[in-house]
């Protein structure tokens, strides 16, 4: 594994009817470059025809008619034809992560290793030339194919290939550099009146959600929801205690979905509701808990 972690962060979307997004290519080898990215879907690259080149996580691969590469969640990786000139055909696959996600809840503790079973790697090709064939031939019940051919490759490889994750090697090289944290902090003190997903902040300091979730967590001692909890707490409490709001418009002006979110975080950290908390200490600033980390 290598530190290639820093790819660009891209969104899919997926085509309507259909669990992801399925498209045919067909151009030289040359424009077949792509820059390191990752994303949270499940991605398979189908070489019909020609040669293409693909690097995932570091580590380099030709592919040639028939053979395809299967590119986990959060896997950083590029490809490029093999020759400049030379045609490449290949079918992308992209399955939608929310799709998985509906029926497949422990998805993120995953990963799918399509060597592990060689009948399930045979059958998940048959289905990539069954989608190539529904594109190439378009008829009425077309897209209903390709979406039920999605669905059993989905469903092969989860029952037959899937693998728990495990973090990566060079973890240690993400938790020796304070840049990370520090940008991290800045975005968390900057936005943490809007909604900030774990997606977000990873995407902005530049690591997938996962190492980032690790990395937050050995740096502050503290869970990435944990800390923004407590900025919007903090910050709650100092309208409330001294700029004399009441705890609905506090809270929802910091972030909190609702007061009832709020009272439950509060009583979680001060052990008291908000109201008798302001009347213990009403002449004293709040006691930051931030300081602590």
């Amino acid at each position: 594994m290598t530190s290639s972690y820093k790819g660009k962060y891209e969104i899919i979307t997926a085509d309507d009817n259909l669990p992801g997004k399925v498209t045919l290519y067909e151009k030289p080898g040359k424009e077949c470059f792509t820059n390191k990215h990752w994303h949270k879907n499940l991605e398979i690259d189908y070489i019909v025809r020609g040669c293409m080149w693909t690097n995932l996580n570091g580590e380099d691969k030709d592919l040639y008619d028939g053979d395809y590469a299967l590119i986990n969640s959060e896997t950083v990786h590029q490809t490029c034809g093999k020759y400049p000139l030379e045609p490449v055909k290949y079918l992308v696959v992209l399955f939608s992560y929310n799709y998985i996600k509906a029926y497949f809840p422990d998805f993120d503790n995953y990963t799918i290793d399509v060597n592990k079973n060689e009948q399930t790697r045979a059958r998940v090709r048959d289905l990539l030339k069954a989608i190539v064939f529904e594109v190439e031939n378009p008829s009425e019940f077309s897209k209903l194919k390709i979406s039920c051919a999605m669905s059993q490759i989905l469903m092969n490889l989860f029952t037959k290939c899937r693998v728990e994750r495990e973090l990566p090697e060079n973890i240690g090289e993400i938790e020796d550099n304070p840049e990370y944290i520090t940008k991290a902090i800045e975005y968390i003190k900057t936005n943490y009146r809007t909604r900030i997903s774990l997606e977000d902040i990873s995407s902005f300091v530049g690591l997938t959600p996962t190492y980032f979730s690790r990395y937050f967590k050995s740096a502050t001692q503290k869970t990435f929801k944990t800390y923004l909890n407590l900025i919007r707490l903090e910050n709650t409490l100092i309208d409330i205690q001294q700029n004399g709001m009441s705890e609905t418009r506090a809270s929802l002006e910091n972030g909190f979905p609702s007061v009832k979110s709020f009272i439950s975080v509060f009583k979680s950290v001060y052990g008291c509701p908000p109201s008798e908390y302001v009347k213990i200490y009403q002449e004293q600033a709040p006691v930051s808990e931030i300081h602590k980390l």
